[in-house]
């Protein structure tokens, strides 16, 4: 959006309090000096009410037009956004390339607004053609402060696609924020940001965004093509899915500098993946694509759950047998989020699993939500074991006897619930 506003002739600044430190005194006394038209600020699900919070403190202090900017598209989070922050209007569509109509006025496609108390919501427009989008305004921002656990320091993010197709939206929030149909940057133009990454930022590391990046395997052949052609010396990690991998792919990737990947596991049970988690997606699969990074040198981030509606104690032992057995490089387990406008938060809603809506507890940690099998503590305690056995399975030969006393502790947590039933 910044870069769209600073192509057509308007000034424009990023402010990344995170990342910079900045207390709220810090943030007024920039906005007292800049004197802007219009202030931007993005609100998340798990920080809602801090950011509303601090919208409406601006509100106060500025006399520009406030704008809240989030990913989310549940009409009763939308409303309570605008109640809360007091902003003009939120934007929760993508307006990348019409965010200077947005401002204006003259637009107002992808927004929310209160009319008299009432909510009103404009239909979306989304980016069809994204090689149309400009290389992002990284001149903005700090980019030497930028760090990815799994590639370090002076890490920058891309995004090449949009959109996830896959029958996951039953529980995850890519398709409600992207959508469910899949659009691509083209090669060339994805190339044309990596070479103004290196050449004009000299940043080497790259973490790519999409959902799933290697989901046209043709496509992402011929960015790492690109890549190798141009000779661009960088180092990258990505998200993706077992069954959009194969041999071939990923030995380009690895020649085109990819050091890993997040792969989106869910489960050691074959029936929750075949019918609730990664459908398309078989234990088979991921064995063969575990050893094939292996032989490669590629590391591999297992992305599991705890508490899918048909989970239970055992399916859990099997996601922690699987992962004590394949031993990827890193693992990192969320506890199930209904996230409000899928399938799931509708189910869970209907039978009483939920707990609290206070949005601050939807941070993919928290235990929220129950099931007819897992109650709130089981499911905190399957993630601390799971944990635990990914950790003692990585440590060799010495640690043999506590993973032996883990899994014994594993098999009588298990024999508890059929006694109990």
């Amino acid at each position: 959006m910044t870069a769209t506003l600073l192509n057509k002739g308007h000034e424009a600044k990023i402010i990344d309090s995170d990342v910079e430190d900045y207390k709220n005194d810090d943030i007024y006394r920039i906005i007292k000096e800049y004197k802007p038209e219009a202030i931007i600020a993005t609100v998340s699900l798990p920080t809602i009410y801090n950011d509303c919070s601090f919208l409406q403190e601006i509100c106060h202090y500025s006399s520009a037009n406030v704008i809240a900017k989030t990913s989310i598209s549940y009409p009763p989070i939308l409303k309570e956004i605008l109640k809360k922050s007091s902003a003009d209007f939120c934007i929760y569509g993508e307006c990348d390339l019409n965010i200077d109509k947005i401002i204006g006025g003259e637009e107002r496609k992808g927004t929310a607004f209160l009319s008299n108390g009432k909510l009103e919501i404009v239909e979306n427009s989304i980016v069809a053609d994204l090689d149309k989008l400009p290389l992002p305004a990284r001149n903005l921002i700090p980019n030497e402060k930028y760090h990815y656990i799994l590639l370090g320091d002076k890490t920058t993010t891309m995004q090449t696609s949009r959109g996830c197709p896959y029958p996951c939206s039953y529980y995850c929030a890519y398709p409600l924020v992207q959508g469910k149909k899949w659009r691509s940057r083209s090669p060339e133009h994805v190339l044309r940001e990596i070479e103004d990454i290196v050449n004009n930022y000299q940043i080497k590391k790259i973490l790519f965004r999409d959902a799933t990046f290697t989901l046209n395997k043709k496509r992402t052949h011929k960015i790492c093509d690109l890549i190798i052609q141009k000779n661009l010396k960088i180092e990258w990690w990505c998200e993706t899915r077992v069954d959009c991998l194969d041999s071939k792919l990923m030995q380009k990737m690895r020649q085109a500098g990819c050091q890993g990947m997040n792969i989106g596991v869910e489960t050691g049970d074959p029936e929750i993946l075949e019918t609730q988690a990664k459908i398309g997606m078989t234990l088979e699969k991921l064995n063969v694509i575990r050893n094939i990074a292996q032989k490669l040198g590629l590391r591999l981030h297992f992305l599991l759950m705890v508490g899918l509606p048909k989970e239970t104690k055992k399916t859990l032992y099997e996601t922690y047998k699987l992962i004590c057995a394949l031993k990827p490089e890193s693992i990192g387990i969320t506890i199930v989020t209904p996230y409000p406008g899928t399938q799931l938060y509708t189910e869970a809603k209907e039978k009483g699993w939920i707990k609290t809506e206070d949005w601050s507890m939807f941070d993919g940690h928290s235990p929220i939500m129950r099931t007819d099998n897992l109650s709130f503590q089981d499911l905190v305690k399957a993630q601390r074991m799971i944990y635990r056995g990914f950790s003692l399975s990585c440590r060799g030969p010495i640690s043999w006897i506590r993973l032996r006393l883990l899994d014994y502790c594993f098999k009588r947590w298990i024999s508890q619930e059929r006694n109990t039933s």
